[in-house]
């Protein structure tokens, strides 16, 4: 097992990543429709800006491929096909030693459709550079050895300024094989087309396992993380997360149509920027998620903490019971707002099915968190016990912000428990929302220890009480309601 590193520049490049605009549901992943997007996908062109054609590096016989030159030609001062350069396209040998010397200084490497073994890889000082194939070729990295030799690290981003990573899988199919792809940038990030096969080796509970992780340290800087995939998730018993975006992460941060399933330990963990916890402060960088589908992760599906950050046309499943680090650390939840405020949940769909497992909400309130706003957003539960909305109480200290949600629909057969939980937080709003539960025994909206909160212009179709007040005031205006 050998660690290379790249080491090159360390002058960040400045390439305007955007990280705006909304993905759809019904979008196929894999599909790279708008691979003709540049690495500033917020001014896409169809023609490249005429520039001197980019020399090959690396290798007297290497030869740029015309689709990547027309793709990333007037970003990159070299382009560098790893096959001509020396590397063994059908996995027999690791090319870390190829990759060593080909990179240069404002660099794109190209893998062309192949099998290429990996060692750890350790890339760290570089100013501009990266990895690629084309559409429609399949370019699969897999390790050279199991977690045990490798690390839980595979590829290792660090102390690096601008990064495109575009149309690479990840094959961690065999057992005990896999680990992170890391990428912490100061400069701008664009990682599209992703996609890992298997369940991360998340057994070893001492280590922790993470598919991907991406942080973008400079308050100015912008990433955008589009198509990244990996369903087959992490171990029962395990502590696998799909993708974790640290605590140092100080710009903003766009995923695009990403899906992530069946880990243990959050799907999207995307809260820790926002997060104060003994022993550091995060740096608060923004999250925006647009699109995509999360399905069956335990603790959150997706988990949000940093101020401004924003969740919209995501779809959340969970339709039967995720995997978990322990039979006591199940808890189902789709969206989780766990710290600082001024969030947004707009336009999503969450959906807990009869077999869910246990949870704490389709959209979960930490008691610390601030206000926020979910807005245009439908969710159904069918699994009995389980709140639709649930703002843990404060007890053991919290905000006690208000919250505001608007046009929200909820539907489904639960019995038992409530649709809506608001526990201390005065002055919260529901406004032109539906709640409509079957099952028996089933509560509408049920206030603790929150005073002046308002329920207006809303319907409400329930088998038990359709509002209930314990220490609690509420405004009524306007409401239809119903007991079935």
């Amino acid at each position: 097992m050998s660690r290379r590193r790249f080491l090159e520049g360390t002058a960040a490049a400045a390439l305007a990543v955007g990280a705006a605009g909304c993905g759809s549901n019904e979008r196929e992943p894999t599909d790279r429709e708008d691979a003709g997007t540049r690495i500033d996908p917020t001014t896409p062109t169809d023609t490249p800006t005429a520039t001197a054609e980019p020399t090959a590096t690396g290798s007297p016989t290497a030869t740029p491929i015309p689709e990547v030159v027309a793709e990333y030609g007037d970003q990159f001062d070299s382009i560098v096909n790893v096959v001509d350069a020396g590397a063994d396209p059908e996995g027999g040998e690791p090319i870390n030693d190829v990759l060593t010397d080909a990179i240069a200084e404002s660099t794109l490497v190209y893998f062309p459709a192949g099998r290429y073994a990996l060692d750890y890889l350790e890339v760290e000082n570089v100013s501009q550079f990266g990895l690629v194939s084309i559409p429609h070729e399949r370019t699969l990295l897999v390790p050279s050895g199991p977690v045990e030799e490798i690390g839980n690290h595979f590829i290792d981003f660090r102390r690096v300024g601008d990064v495109l990573l575009d149309g690479l899988e990840f094959d961690f199919t065999e057992s005990g094989v896999g680990g992170a792809v890391r990428t912490i940038s100061e400069g701008n990030v664009v990682a599209r087309n992703l996609r890992t096969h298997g369940k991360l080796p998340d057994l070893n509970k001492e280590r922790k396992h993470v598919a991907y992780r991406f942080e973008v340290q400079h308050p100015q800087s912008k990433g955008l993380v589009e198509r990244v995939i990996a369903r087959d998730g992490g171990h029962d018993g395990g502590n696998g997360v799909g993708i974790y975006v640290g605590k140092d992460h100080a710009g903003s941060l766009t995923f695009r149509d990403c899906e992530i399933a069946n880990f243990p330990n959050n799907g999207l963990y995307a809260s820790a920027p926002g997060q104060t916890l003994d022993g550091y402060t995060g740096n608060n960088g923004d999250i925006h998620v647009r699109g995509g589908r999360y399905e069956n992760n335990n603790i959150a599906n997706v988990r949000i903490g940093s101020t401004g950050s924003t969740v919209k046309d995501v779809l959340v499943v969970v339709d039967e019971v995720p995997p978990s680090p322990s039979r006591s650390h199940l808890n189902v939840r789709g969206i989780r707002l766990r710290a600082r405020s001024d969030q947004l949940v707009e336009n999503c769909e969450v959906r807990i099915g009869a077999n869910a497992g246990r949870g704490f909400g389709a959209i979960s309130y930490h008691p610390v968190h601030g206000s926020s706003t979910v807005r245009d957003t439908t969710i159904t539960v069918d699994r009995d016990d389980f709140n639709a909305i649930d703002a843990t109480d404060a007890s053991n200290g919290g905000s006690k912000a208000p919250l505001t949600f608007e046009n929200v629909t909820v539907t489904g057969s639960a019995s038992g428990g409530a649709a809506v939980d608001i526990a201390d937080r005065p002055g919260t709003t529901l406004r032109n929302c539906r709640i409509e539960q079957s099952g028996a025994g089933r509560r509408g909206i049920v206030f603790t220890d929150s005073a002046n909160c308002t329920v207006v212009d809303s319907t409400i179709r329930v088998t038990g009480p359709p509002i209930e007040t314990e220490n609690s005031s509420v405004d009524r205006r306007n409401l239809s309601i119903e007991n079935l």
